[in-house]
């Protein structure tokens, strides 16, 4: 959008104003895989208890039937959201018999690959459809890769908020297109900053052996592609934050000319359409059916919408006979979903209040900052921070990229520039609030830009080697604790 920081931070410069930044509706899915009392993998069937997969709308599954996937509905404030979650993780946990949570985004010790159990559903044609999905995720990528676990965290700007702004600022469109290019314009500045969220909340800076085939699949790709980066890559099990986000866990497409770039809901449908509809010689080669079953949806280079994997995407309540790509284009964007957060074994339900706190202030940060069109020579610097961010986020000499130049510069001073805003966001943000909660987390989190001991990474790799535990042993006691 057209505004620059300076210009929202006077806009919102009175209490009854400021308190808007606040509003809005928040929402937490958290994944987790159920394990046995040895952290194995269990194989047991998605608990009965649950009811329909389909059904309830509080506790399904994800990729994996042993993978449970919980829900918060959409609600007013992050403490409400908590302990909506922790409510749905005191039924999973007490329903559950002979089992846990792992508390890890990671996978525990896996089988087999082709003994990983992947979610059934019933023999009706949205259940077939959901099968065939996930059976052609596990025949593109395997079934390891689809077992890490993550928090997706929803959210949308109160209408008070929107009308606010795109009354004051007297916009020259309709309503819809004023919200539909206010979210694309608040995330491309997500896609510019997010290494830090990497950085601050990364949890999962190492794996259990079972899952070393494929970071050594991984690495042997690179090292074809690009043998100087191979070597920087090696040094991930030393300053790793993020291995579920980096290349060794969850990532996009390699077909660079379908990039998605943010830039419009046009531009947004026409990519992803795009792929959906363009054959993959890698994976036609895979087949569609084996032995007369269908095997995956289609050869295309994405069998269908979910399988478009991004930090963040647009969202919106489908209706009968639509998909969210079809909802989106019909309707608008509604809300936002961010996919880049590691589950924090530190906290009971897998992210605290003060997380979601600090990320409605780094939202708001992104709503005001100047947020012009992204091209392929930023997108790729977006990409690159992201993995240094992810998988050498701890070495102390990091240099990230910047994006108004081709110069570089350290993550820490990089950082210092992001949180000098943040600050004066939360302090916006916390002018009716006694508890200047929002500005209590930005400097919490500030704190860990300078001292990496207090990173979540630093702590679980601290903890391990302190008191010379495995990793399937740490994630034991905080799955039992």
């Amino acid at each position: 959008m057209h505004w620059s920081f300076p210009e929202m931070i006077r806009l919102f410069s009175d209490e009854y104003r400021s308190s808007m930044l606040s509003e809005g509706n928040f929402g937490v899915e958290r994944e987790s895989q159920r394990v046995n009392y040895s952290g194995d993998l269990a194989l047991t069937p998605h608990p009965s208890v649950f009811g329909d997969k389909f059904e309830n709308p509080r506790i399904t599954t994800d990729f994996s039937e042993s993978q449970i996937e919980m829900i918060t509905p959409p609600l007013k404030s992050a403490e409400e959201v908590y302990k909506a979650l922790n409510d749905i993780n005191n039924e999973v946990k007490n329903a559950l018999k002979g089992e846990l949570l792992w508390p890890l985004s990671m996978p525990p010790r896996l089988p087999k690959e082709e003994d990983i159990p992947v979610a059934q559903f019933p023999d009706t044609e949205d259940g077939r459809q959901k099968q065939i999905y996930r059976n052609g995720l596990a025949l593109r990528y395997g079934k390891k890769m689809q077992m890490i676990s993550g928090i997706h965290y929803n959210f949308s700007f109160s209408d008070k908020m929107i009308d606010f702004i795109y009354r004051q600022l007297r916009i020259e469109k309709t309503k819809r297109q004023f919200i539909d290019e206010m979210y694309f314009s608040l995330t491309r500045n997500f896609l510019r900053y997010h290494w830090i969220l990497i950085y601050l909340f990364g949890a999962s800076p190492i794996c259990d052996s079972t899952y070393n085939s494929v970071i050594f699949k991984e690495l042997e790709k690179i090292e074809k592609c690009c043998p100087h980066c191979a070597g920087k890559i090696k040094n991930f099990n030393r300053y790793a934050t993020s291995l579920r986000v980096s290349r060794f866990g969850y990532s996009d497409t390699d077909e660079k000319k379908y990039t998605v770039y943010f830039n419009s809901l046009r531009e947004y449908e026409t990519k992803i359409k795009k792929m959906m509809e363009t054959e993959s010689n890698k994976y036609s080669k895979l087949g569609i059916y084996k032995d007369g079953v269908q095997i995956q949806l289609n050869g295309n280079l994405l069998q269908s919408e979910s399988e478009f994997y991004a930090p963040i995407r647009f969202k919106r309540n489908i209706k009968k006979g639509e998909t969210q790509l079809t909802a989106l284009v019909n309707r608008g964007v509604e809300y936002i979903e961010i996919r880049i957060l590691d589950v924090n074994p530190f906290d009971k339900v897998g992210i605290s209040v003060e997380q979601m706190n600090f990320l409605q202030v780094f939202n708001v940060f992104c709503l005001f900052e100047e947020s012009k069109s992204i091209d392929e020579e930023q997108m790729e610097r977006i990409n690159t921070n992201h993995q240094l961010a992810a998988l050498l986020g701890r070495n102390e000499d990091l240099m990230l990229y910047k994006y108004n130049d081709d110069s570089r510069i350290p993550l820490k001073n990089f950082g210092d520039e992001i949180f000098e805003k943040l600050r004066i966001v939360a302090k916006l943000m916390d002018k009716d609030n006694v508890e200047k909660k929002y500005s209590e987390s930005v400097e919490s989190e500030y704190k860990k830009l300078h001292n990496i001991e207090l990173l979540p990474s630093e702590r679980i790799c601290r903890e391990m080697d302190n008191d010379n535990r495995s990793y399937i042993q740490f994630g034991m006691e905080y799955a039992e604790a």
